[in-house]
């Protein structure tokens, strides 16, 4: 097995990093534009979001029932929101081919979040945490939230993004020490042939001498191949970070379900505050009014007395 595993890179080792190399950049592309087009799509949302949680402040609109008003705030908010294709390209659906428009390719942003997987229908199903006196985890529940979106966990539907991006960071790595694993593999190779050459008669020895220049010729261009490969990935990782970027947008989203949350706790402290003290004020009314009483009871009583 070894030897067939030996026989194998010591042929196509090259060819092999090759291919991984071509298979990295298709991800690495694929995965960047997800991360872009999911940053444009999640922050239409989260920006409609706080305007309306400014705008309900502004006009001191009472939340009242906690769920009516999330699917208000929220139902609002998909209306706001741009009727383009943000996932599949940006054009509007009067831009897309007739073939297209009848497809499952035009998807509008207004259209994908009203669907069963969309971020609105999602953060309607968390609305129970938005009942509660304590602040939950935002992050927790923003994951909970954003990981129902296939296109924010998939890439190219089939493949986990989160897996993905861990393959391409690791990947230049890799070119590292498969360059180094076929230097050694050339290595090893041309040192059995040294024993071969005759030192005392170097033109019989000329195929011999050509096969140990070959296998350190194979040594060294494996490990150039290794760095530049790891190099090409390297500079496309600090460049086109996707990490970074799918983290600012995880946390658009965190900051958004905040404010909310917090608009809605604020409402409801004040609420509670209104009613405490209309119950206060209710208090001292029948209070007043019990006393009120008993003095026209004993006026009237010293009035009848006068009269007998």
């Amino acid at each position: 097995m070894i030897e067939l595993v030996l026989s194998f890179f010591s042929n196509y080792l090259i060819e092999f990093m090759g291919g991984m190399l071509v298979l990295g950049l298709i991800f690495r592309f694929a995965s960047y534009r997800s991360s872009k087009i999911d940053n444009a799509y999640y922050s239409s949302l989260t920006r409609e979001i706080e305007l309306n949680v400014e705008k309900d402040k502004e006009e001191g609109k009472s939340v009242g029932d906690i769920d009516h008003y999330i699917s208000d705030i929220l139902g609002r908010v998909g209306k706001k929101l741009p009727d383009r294709s943000v996932r599949f390209g940006g054009k509007k659906k009067e831009e897309q081919p007739k073939d297209e428009q009848d497809g499952k390719r035009v998807l509008s942003l207004r259209d994908y979040v009203s669907g069963k997987q969309g971020l609105i229908t999602n953060i309607q199903a968390e609305s129970s945490v938005f009942h509660h006196q304590t602040p939950p985890n935002f992050t927790e529940l923003t994951h909970r939230i954003m990981s129902q979106d296939p296109d924010w966990t998939n890439v190219m539907k089939h493949f986990k993004i989160d897996g993905v991006t861990r393959m391409i960071d690791i990947l230049p790595g890799l070119f590292i020490v498969f360059g180094v694993f076929g230097t050694f593999i050339g290595i090893s190779m041309a040192l059995p042939e040294i024993a071969n050459i005759d030192f005392n008669d170097l033109d019989k020895s000329a195929d011999t001498l050509m096969a140990f220049v070959l296998n350190v010729t194979y040594a060294m261009k494996t490990s150039i191949a290794g760095i530049f490969f790891s190099l090409i990935l390297t500079v496309l990782n600090t460049m086109y970070p996707i990490k970074e970027t799918r983290y600012r947008v995880f946390k658009k989203v965190e900051t958004s379900l905040q404010m909310l949350w917090y608009h809605i706790a604020q409402d409801k402290q004040k609420d509670e505050s209104e009613k405490v003290i209309f119950s206060k004020l209710l208090s001292v009314l029948e209070r007043l009014e019990l006393k009120l009483s008993k003095e026209d009871l004993d006026k009237i009583s010293e009035d009848e007395e006068k009269a007998s």
